[in-house]
């Protein structure tokens, strides 16, 4: 079978890269090899990238792979509106697509995962064309035999924004590994509440700020993640190994991720399964993976937050309950809950 390798090449920690490593582990552990498509390294000029996005199909090298091809995909999207063919030489049977690309492997069962559809539905929280995102998808369902989701939440929208049958379209949630973090080196005060993610506006990393701020506690609020500048009075790790990030999420009082929109909510589940309590936004996908494991906070509402930052900070029978339901709820993402998901999707096909 075949995997795309457009997001392992991304940040060490990205949520897609890490989604896309723990499916390939679950292939492996259902007796399927991955195969893994790679763009080779390529310096061309956006002129010749262009030309070579004009082609109708491409043909894949014997190492399954072809230059530029992420890249080239999109151009020919924008060109043509369609997505690219890509032909090879006895391809695998399944070709599992982890992100939404403009690609298809003739001759394959083609599998995508839709991660989310927050750049259509709030399009305000992110920087997506909301107008090519939903042409892009629409395209990409068009040619897949069938949708992998993350939530029945993201599931759900799939079926009504892109009016795809629901026997199409599959939620297998997400796995989660948190080995290792017993290696890695202290980044941030032990017992501090922890923010990880980008700095971006669907985090709601101001009212967060603002909601700690008026907690009057005295445990820091670290944020680890990319992207621009936290508020002040946060601490803030830009970049962490993914060994120091276990470890300061084990070493953490709780876990905060009140995200205005989120398709799973990784922390979340990394969260859970290393006994960590977790303070999540009410409603959508993070109550539902939630799955009452967590403290929910309306994140709109500062004081309501506030108040739910000083009981995590003082209330130790309450984060003992969370610890506890936390782990029970972290099964659900354990990697042989999720290849077994994955194998009872796939049984016709295994067959």
């Amino acid at each position: 079978m075949g995997l795309d390798t457009r997001n392992l090449a991304l940040a060490e920690g990205t949520g897609v890269a890490s989604y896309t490593r723990m499916l390939a582990l679950a292939y492996v552990a259902l007796g399927l090899t991955p195969q893994f498509l790679a763009a080779e390294p390529a310096e061309i000029s956006r002129f010749q990238r262009f030309r070579r996005a004009l082609a109708p199909a491409v043909g894949l090298g014997p190492a399954f792979s072809a230059p530029d091809i992420f890249r080239s995909a999109q151009v020919h999207f924008n060109v043509y509106r369609r997505a690219l063919r890509l032909r090879v030489k006895n391809p695998p049977r399944l070709m599992h697509w982890t992100y939404p690309l403009p690609l298809y492997l003739a001759g394959s069962t083609n599998i995508v995962t839709i991660h989310d559809l927050i750049p259509l539905q709030h399009p305000e929280l992110t920087g997506i064309d909301p107008r090519r995102m939903r042409r892009l998808l629409r395209e990409v369902v068009r040619h897949a035999d069938a949708i992998v989701t993350v939530s029945e939440t993201v599931r759900a929208d799939i079926i009504s924004e892109l009016a795809v049958p629901p026997g199409r379209v599959f939620n297998l949630y997400q796995a989660v590994d948190v080995a290792g973090g017993e290696a890695g080196e202290e980044i941030c005060p032990p017992g501090s509440f922890l923010m990880i993610g980008a700095v971006e506006k669907r985090k709601n990393i101001a009212r967060l700020a603002a909601a700690h701020a008026a907690s009057g506690v005295d445990i820091p609020l670290v944020i680890i993640g990319p992207g621009g500048e936290a508020p002040p009075g946060v601490l803030r790790v830009p970049y962490a190994k993914r060994a120091d990030l276990l470890r300061a999420m084990a070493c953490a009082r709780a876990i905060l991720f009140p995200s205005l929109a989120e398709g799973f909510g990784l922390p979340m589940a990394e969260g859970f399964a290393l006994g960590v309590p977790v303070m999540t936004a009410r409603g959508g996908a993070t109550e539902e993976v939630a799955g009452g494991a967590a403290l929910l906070v309306d994140p709109l509402d500062v004081a309501g937050m506030a108040a739910a930052i000083r009981r995590l900070a003082v209330d130790d029978a309450l984060c003992a309950r969370l610890r506890a339901a936390g782990l029970a709820r972290g099964q659900l993402f354990a990697l042989d809950a999720y290849a077994a998901r994955l194998g009872a999707m796939l049984l016709p096909e295994s067959k």
